[in-house]
């Protein structure tokens, strides 16, 4: 646990301690899970004001509606509990390929743990967030952004999901990502940045013409 505490500190010392351990991630994963779960609670009643906006566009009856809202939020429940692991182990095979480029001399697991750390300060900043929803009066999740896109007036624009990939919170896993991957590789960090960065840069740019 005392991991999951350093990794803010002192993220260098926290990978090595990590490179040697099998069990890490598991702590890691304990966090993101319960916060991902807190943060979903949280959203739920801007989530439910979307729901009947949608509802209301489309004309669907009060019963069919209840039901809709039910199934809805046992979606984003289990969703919340199941995206999570499934990013870690898909995160972690995509470190495991870049350790195959750069000659690294990682583990799979050891890159799931990288993974595992590596989204915390991105859970940190979907707490805040959540709780800023909380205590402001608010009609859609794209109301509160903690990136550049909370500048932008139309949220459905082309520049909002541009400028919402720069968050501090996502610059910061990027870093650990970065500092991690140097640490389990055992390769020099301007090199794995190199690579990590254009791969971030791709998929994020990718994800944005593909939406």
């Amino acid at each position: 646990m005392k991991n999951v505490l350093t990794i803010f500190t002192a993220p260098e010392e926290t990978f090595k301690r990590v490179r040697e351990s099998k069990t890490a991630w598991l702590f890691a994963l304990a966090v993101l899970l319960v916060v991902s779960i807190v943060v979903i609670y949280m959203q739920m009643p801007t989530l439910e004001k979307e729901f009947q906006r949608q509802f209301q566009n489309q004309q669907i009856d009060a019963g069919m509606q209840q039901t809709f809202m039910a199934t809805a939020k046992t979606t984003a429940y289990v969703m919340g509990a199941i995206v999570p692991v499934i990013m870690l182990f898909v995160t972690g095979l995509l470190l495991m390929l870049l350790n195959l480029v750069v000659r690294g001399e990682g583990k799979y697991m050891q890159f799931v743990s990288i993974a595992a750390f590596a989204a915390l300060p991105g859970i940190v900043g979907s707490l805040i967030t959540g709780i800023m929803i909380m205590t402001m009066d608010v009609q859609s999740q794209t109301d509160v952004s903690l990136s550049l896109g909370a500048f932008v007036t139309d949220k459905s624009s082309q520049m909002y999901q541009l400028l919402s990939l720069i968050n501090p919170f996502s610059i910061w896993s990027l870093v650990l990502y970065i500092i991690g991957s140097s640490v389990i590789m055992n390769r020099p960090r301007k090199t794995v940045a190199t690579w990590i960065i254009a791969a971030w840069l791709v998929i994020s740019l990718g994800s944005l013409l593909l939406s």
